[in-house]
């Protein structure tokens, strides 16, 4: 039996489309409106361009089990789609699921059968009734059993997390145009692609955060030997430099973090990797022994700078002296940092903006992430938000993180639009910032080996 997978890339001609992000979710970055605004957005999508690991973990899954696998790019339309296939999967995304549900559309005429899978369709199957099924659940779980089993389904196909991650077989990145794949400012070594090394995340920001849509709330974890021999893999049959862990919470487990920097050590796998992480599970001895294994990057939520407004959110908060001297250590160290932020979460001023605004200008992190808080399908705040009234719209494409969604009870749209562009302008254009970060980015881009 044959399977096409589609790769569709974003409808936008502006936003910066990036499927892999927030849990599957995706994200559509757009700043503002003014000159400087675009030239954000301009760097961002010219230097971030990341492949969907789920696409390429779903063709080695199906070539495991012995069927043809094929991924194909699409682009807009289908008029010259001629290929056959007893099957084709789409993946979805809140930030272009009305191009994803034409796409369905135009298939399903042209006699296809097609199933839909990702966080969105798990939040929402009944936006892809026109699709054959929905996989809600763990993608890698529904493909698995399609495939096993030589499977058409119908309807909802719901299926648990996959107990042993080690069963799943490497990623195959064959199908994929690996050399034009960045992840810069971060990781300026190519190729880059994405790994998973664990999966499921414990803790309460799950009230707004989508990533425990698919993977669930349990924290499950790849053997330290599995992960190695992916990495071998990677570097022997794509000559891959770097990999970005896609983790939620990649040192989740200090003792595991250590036993795997040390094998990563020991093998002299020459790839240089950056994760995501809460900064409380960050010391200066793991840092450095991830530093000597090859990470040169960290992503990790900072949100708000306001102990009560995150505690309003269900986000445990960190305690600023740790946060400030973590941060501090990794640049000391050559470790690059991105900070993320959001923008009107539950009890925000303009005050309590401004000052997070503030702290980030005082961190000086390699990158800082403004987003507008949004309550994603799925999520306990999405329900509360229904339940209050208090949702703007169900036009889910505007569900891209960039636009406000939500009524706030201090905030205005037009406020929270203007705090966002405020936050990038002030942030990026100073400076301390390109006096700190320019040269070593183009040091590190053009002149280090490694």
């Amino acid at each position: 039996m044959k399977v096409i997978l589609l790769d569709i890339k974003g409808a936008s001609a502006r936003k910066c489309v990036n499927k892999d992000l927030s849990g599957g979710m995706g994200t559509a970055t757009w700043v503002g409106d003014s000159f400087l605004a675009r030239v954000f957005e301009r760097v961002k999508k010219t230097n971030v361009v990341l492949p969907e690991i789920t696409i390429a973990y779903l063709a080695a899954i199906f070539k495991k089990f012995g069927w043809e696998a094929e991924v194909a790019e699409i682009k807009i339309g289908l008029e010259n789609f001629r290929k056959k296939a007893d099957l084709v999967l789409v993946l979805s995304s809140i930030v272009d699921c009305g191009h994803e549900l034409a796409i369905v559309g135009e298939l399903k005429e042209k006699g296809y059968h097609v199933g839909v899978f990702g966080s969105f369709a798990t939040a929402v199957p009944e936006f892809f009734s026109k699709a054959d099924f929905v996989i809600k659940g763990e993608p890698e779980a529904g493909a698995w059993q399609i495939a096993s089993h030589n499977l058409l389904p119908k309807g909802i196909m719901e299926v648990a997390p996959i107990a042993d991650l080690n069963s799943l077989p490497y990623p195959d990145w064959s199908f994929f145009p690996i050399k034009k794949y960045s992840y810069s400012p971060a990781l300026n070594k190519k190729p880059v692609v994405a790994m998973l090394a664990s999966r499921g995340c414990p803790y309460g920001c799950s009230f707004y955060c989508p990533y425990s849509i698919n993977s669930g709330r349990t924290w499950r974890a790849r053997s330290v030997d599995n992960v190695i021999g992916e990495m071998e893999y990677l570097k022997k049959n794509y000559g891959v430099k770097a990999v970005d862990f896609r983790d939620p919470v990649f040192t989740l487990n200090r003792e595991r973090t250590v036993k795997l920097a040390q094998a990563m050590i020991k093998n002299n796998l020459g790839i240089i990797w950056s994760c995501e992480t809460r900064i409380d599970c960050l010391d200066k001895e793991l840092i450095l022994i991830m530093k000597q294994a090859g990470l040169r990057h960290i992503n990790a939520g900072v949100e708000s700078f306001n102990e009560e407004v995150l505690k309003k959110s269900k986000r445990l908060p960190i305690r600023a002296v740790h946060q400030e001297e973590i941060i501090s250590f990794c640049h000391k160290n050559g470790i690059s940092v991105a900070a993320f932020y959001i923008i009107g979460l539950e009890g925000d001023t303009k005050a309590s903006v401004k000052e997070t605004i503030k702290y980030a200008k005082k961190l000086n992190t390699l990158v800082a992430q403004f987003t507008i808080s949004t309550p994603y399908p799925g999520t306990e705040f999405f329900n509360q938000a229904k339940a209050q009234g208090r949702l703007l719209t169900q036009a889910w494409e505007q569900y891209d993180i960039y636009t406000p969604v939500v009524e706030h009870e201090n905030l205005s749209s037009a406020d929270q639009l203007e705090l966002k562009e405020e936050a990038f302008i002030a942030y990026y254009f100073r400076p301390r910032y390109l006096l700190t970060h320019m040269p070593k980015y183009l040091l590190q881009k053009f002149l280090w080996p490694f």
